[in-house]
């Protein structure tokens, strides 16, 4: 099982912005999981913007970061409750005890009995995730929460679309967007058909902001076109599905879907991307690239 978090200083040119990233290669699967988390340090606060896979994640993070945090007050940041982005919380909740900031959906969703299955699961399977106990959010909001750091702000906004819970961090001063996992290399990843206009608004929200550079959790992006590229490939499907639906009523959504895959492929999507690292999960993108034609055709599918 490969494990590592290393600092990459080539994600951020600002040496106020840190991105961390973990590798994890269970023993059953060739490619890795990479998930990215931010470290924002601002003249008043240190801000932690997710906090990877375990608490043993955090521990490294923080004897990276010790010297600043001396001088300043520690605040943490979860983007949505997805697993790989907030099992490292307990090691921040246990000994440094920060303020964790979240959407109110982020709470529910860690309070849950899913989020237990899922660690008990996990935890049977892989040592790795021993030491995680679930630390949910201690301070919640819905609309917008705005940190001001001094030097930096901090504004935290909802970006549901990949989940309900997710938020994305908007740093003005620097035209700099942390979108997670609302913004992913090479596709976005949807979960149910009622995400798809969220996902959708999401994107153009985005796109309104003009960023200047946009991080994402996973795919080792900076690139503020990553957005317009995730929104073109969504609204590809969308189409070839209206096409479909309009040209072959009635069709069940089965035979949408299968047509829709049939001549949208992943290989097709992947043609008009550069290259990805030898390491891409990409069997995961392939069942997501299916997932996300699935629930933009049953999007499609409940509005007629």
């Amino acid at each position: 099982m490969t494990e590592e978090v290393y600092h990459v200083p080539e994600m951020s040119n600002d040496a106020r912005v840190l991105v961390f990233r973990r590798s994890f290669t269970p023993p059953e699967k060739e490619d890795a999981l990479k998930v990215d988390a931010y470290v924002v340090i601002t003249d008043r606060y240190v801000i932690i913007c997710d906090t990877l896979i375990c608490p043993e994640d955090m521990e490294l993070v923080i004897n990276e970061i010790h010297s600043v945090l001396m001088e300043r007050e520690l605040l943490v940041v979860n983007s949505h409750a997805d697993w790989d982005h907030v099992w490292g919380n307990s090691h921040l909740s246990g000994d440094w005890n920060p303020p964790i900031i979240a959407h109110t959906l982020c709470l529910q969703r860690m309070l849950s009995d899913e989020a237990k299955e899922v660690l008990a699961d996990y935890q049977s399977r892989y040592t790795t995730f021993e030491h995680v106990e679930l630390a949910p959010p201690t301070l919640t909001f819905e609309q917008t929460l705005t940190i001001y750091g001094g030097d930096l702000t901090l504004v935290l906004f909802p970006a549901p679309g990949h989940q309900p819970d997710q938020i994305a961090a908007w740093i003005p001063e620097l035209r700099l967007l942390l979108a997670f996992d609302a913004v992913e290399n090479p596709i976005p990843t949807l979960h149910d058909p009622s995400g798809v206009p969220l996902m959708f608004a999401t994107l153009e929200h985005f796109l309104a902001l003009q960023p200047a550079r946009v991080l994402c959790s996973h795919g080792g992006t900076t690139e503020a076109t990553q957005v317009e590229k995730n929104l073109r490939y969504l609204r590809e499907i969308e189409q070839r599905g209206r096409s479909l639906l309009t040209a072959h009523q009635p069709m069940t959504e089965e035979a949408v879907l299968a047509a829709v895959l049939r001549e949208y492929p992943f290989e097709q999507v992947l043609s008009a991307m550069p290259p990805l690292d030898a390491d891409e999960d990409m069997t995961f993108y392939r069942l997501a690239h299916d997932t996300n034609v699935r629930c933009v055709i049953g999007w499609l599918m409940n509005q007629s």
